[in-house]
């Protein structure tokens, strides 16, 4: 069997702060990833997230098929199915007794689809995505303070700093790398 390997530079999907990554890939398989040393945000530090990156990314213990009941159905019947349960809701409770909670990791005509599928097909507005509801209190803030939501700093910027203010925010939490980076700038030790 040919083994073949390959290091793809990426960018990790997880926050904001859009870390540099070294994926390792191994026969089609994500095996190892680490953080990219010349990428400006992160500059090779990578939170446990990022680090876990290649423990996510396979199809082990994950659902590859439709299921009905626990057992596996076809396609059809497991759209048939859902379609069914939804109209008798519906039916039996008015349109506002369904929702959809989107991911924000779909795409701009998927969430089309979706809104269009609640509001015009079903008759509700009962639809939301977590990418929105995330970062509602930011962009808030952003609008206004700045008038916009345009974030008004680079990584650079921060390093600069004489003060950096947090409101409501565990960075070091939610944002380890920024937050480390952020600590550095404090310390006066290079970013």
């Amino acid at each position: 069997m040919n083994r073949t390997e390959s290091t793809t530079s990426t960018t990790c999907p997880y926050c904001g702060v859009g870390c540099g990554v070294e994926a390792r890939v191994e026969n089609n398989r994500l095996i190892a990833v680490s953080g990219d040393d010349r990428h400006p945000a992160n500059k090779g530090r990578l939170c446990v997230k990022g680090s876990a990156l290649h423990e996510t990314t396979g199809d082990q213990g994950r659902l590859l098929h439709p299921q009905v009941a626990g057992r596996r159905a076809s396609w059809d019947e497991a759209l048939d199915h859902i379609a069914g349960r939804f109209s008798q809701l519906i039916e039996t409770h008015g349109p506002d007794s369904v929702a959809f909670y989107l991911s924000g990791q779909i795409l701009t005509e998927d969430y089309y689809v979706a809104n269009k599928l609640m509001k015009g097909f079903i008759g509700s507005a009962n639809v939301d995505t977590n990418s929105r509801l995330c970062m509602s209190s930011a962009v808030a803030a952003q609008k206004r303070a700045f008038g916009s939501d345009t974030v008004p700093a680079c990584y650079e910027d921060l390093d600069e700093a004489d003060l950096v203010l947090l409101v409501g925010s565990n960075a070091a939490w939610a944002h380890p790398i920024l937050y480390q980076r952020l600590a550095r700038a404090g310390s006066g030790a290079p970013a």
